[in-house]
């Protein structure tokens, strides 16, 4: 899936002077410092007649971070590109591996606006020296896939638009220095599974609400069951999830003949690995397909971007695709998703029902719209059940686009919450090498005593007394699908899953393949 054509590689910088030198791409992309700071831009105003600077000035370009400058290669300029373009990056100090992404973004989709664009070069070499090898590397190819990224439908409008002329990008090229290069290459495999994941996400996410149902998950993790390492399990059996997910089942119970629900599996585990595996980790992705909120229903516009309510399950889907291409040893990843839209038809949900968990918990159902927990505490409750003994999961991570109250709480960014300390910090490590937006949230005992039920026939209610705290009650509900020894990271996007102009960000992806490739 995904609407990439171009590859990309690594070269070793060299000498951009002298006579008959052969061009190193349509544009090349320069990042300077506040300031106009870099070594390399004197080398470059001798090429453009030395007129970078006074045409900056003219232009008030001087390297904040987001700015551009186009320069365009004149008959009498000895440029080897067509068009060079400055990429501000503000001050050094203050760049972060997600400024830098952001930067190279907007770089990388200035360029996009040339047809003639076919190849592209990016230095890097400014950037090595400010931020990790990793950093670098890998949000420079995010960069390059995010912007150009477009949905599976707008390609195919495009395909069918034959007046429509867009750039064909073919080649990306990040131009290092020859200390620097054997580490920069190396780490191309990995940011491009990481990317691939990140648009694969997209694409599911993007995708229409007339056109997605269960099924739609389902193709995608029958494709992955063809990759090397990746096993997959579909149950489809409505009895059974009745009778073994009975809170899923609740939820599910408004789209039963329409679009019956699917609790799909995926495990990962090296193909040809003999080495004792020192880690078993669960995912579990949120997967409500549509949420109209049932019968406490949706205010209109709080219903629209709700095909993206199963953003959690597409990343966890486009993070076992990854695992599959990077292929980390010494660890072995489970992954479940809850499928089911929340629809409304004569046996949707109820409020004040009282309904069966997994783990045995009663709930009251107090919110109809509360319902990916619903699915949630059930799938974690498979997974502390999914493995026994020597095989038992040891940790587990869920991401959903759960609660506003996070979007409240922390606005764009992941809310991170745990009962285990020391797993939310490796998941915040994970996600902080890539410049995730992030903030955390402690989940405390309080948490647990707002979801407590008044009634003497339930345990818990899908709500929470206290409003305040509704995105940690909602974590707190989310964990009690599982004993209080089991370490579970819960991560809150619902403020980040979509742009101001509803796309998908795919926001999280590339925390929960590092937190895996840190777990090996």
């Amino acid at each position: 899936m995904g609407s990439h054509t171009f590859t990309i590689t690594c070269l070793a910088q060299k000498s951009i002077e002298g006579k008959n030198q052969e061009p190193l791409a349509d544009v090349f992309i320069l990042p300077v410092f506040q300031d106009l700071a870099s070594p390399a831009l004197a080398q470059w105003e001798g090429l453009f007649q030395g007129g970078i600077k006074s045409i900056a000035a003219d232009e008030g370009f001087d390297g904040k971070r987001g700015g551009c400058l186009v320069l365009r290669k004149h008959p009498q300029d000895k440029a080897p590109v067509q068009r060079l373009i400055l990429c501000g990056l503000g001050n050094p100090k203050k760049l972060t591996p997600l400024g830098w992404e952001e930067a190279l973004s907007k770089a990388i989709t200035t360029a996009k606006q040339y047809q003639a664009l076919s190849s592209l070069a990016v230095d890097l070499n400014p950037v090595l020296g400010v931020l990790t090898s990793e950093a670098t590397v890998v949000n420079a190819v995010d960069a390059a896939y995010q912007a150009t990224y477009q949905s599976l439908e707008a390609a195919d409008k495009n395909k069918k638009d034959s007046k429509k002329k867009t750039a064909a990008l073919k080649s990306v090229v990040l131009i290092s220095d020859k200390a620097k290069l054997n580490a920069v290459s190396a780490l191309l495999p990995q940011a491009e599974s990481m990317a691939k994941a990140r648009s694969l996400a997209k694409d599911l996410v993007n995708h229409p609400a007339n056109l997605k149902n269960t099924q739609t998950l389902v193709k995608v993790a029958k494709q992955l069951s063809k990759l090397p390492g990746l096993t997959v399990k579909i149950v489809d059996d409505v009895e059974w999830i009745e009778k073994e997910m009975p809170c899923f089942f609740e939820v599910a119970k408004g789209s039963v003949i329409s679009d019956p629900p699917k609790f799909i599996q995926v495990r990962y585990k090296h193909p040809s690995s003999k080495a004792k595996i020192r880690r078993r980790v669960g995912l579990i992705g949120k997967s409500v397909i549509f949420d109209t909120g049932g019968y406490q229903v949706k205010p209109g516009d709080f219903m629209l971007t709700m095909k993206g309510d199963m953003t959690g399950g597409a990343l966890v889907l486009a993070t076992m695709q990854a695992l599959s291409e990077i292929q980390p040893e010494g660890v072995e990843v489970t992954a479940m998703l809850a499928a089911t839209p929340n629809k409304i038809d004569s046996g949707a949900m109820l409020p004040d029902a009282i309904v069966n968990t997994t783990c045995g918990k009663k709930v009251e159902i107090r919110h109809t719209d509360a319902e990916g927990r619903l699915t949630l505490i059930d799938a974690v409750a498979k997974m502390v059940d999914s493995a026994k003994g020597d095989q038992s999961i040891e940790e587990i991570v869920t991401i959903a686009t759960l609660t506003g109250s996070a979007s409240r709480a922390v606005g764009r960014h992941i809310a991170v919450m745990a009962n285990d300390e020391a797993l939310r910090s490796r998941v915040v490590a994970a996600g902080a090498l890539y410049g995730e937006p992030m903030q955390t949230l402690d989940v405390i005992e309080q948490d647990y005593e707002d979801i407590k039920s008044k009634l003497d026939g339930a345990d818990i209610i899908n709500t929470s007394h206290n409003k305040n705290r509704g995105a940690q009650s909602a974590a707190a509900f989310v964990m009690s699908g599982a004993p209080e020894t089991m370490p579970i990271c819960h991560l809150d996007i619902a403020g980040a899953d979509m742009t101001h102009d509803e796309k998908a960000t795919g926001i999280g992806q590339k925390l929960l393949i590092q937190f895996v490739l840190n777990a090996q």
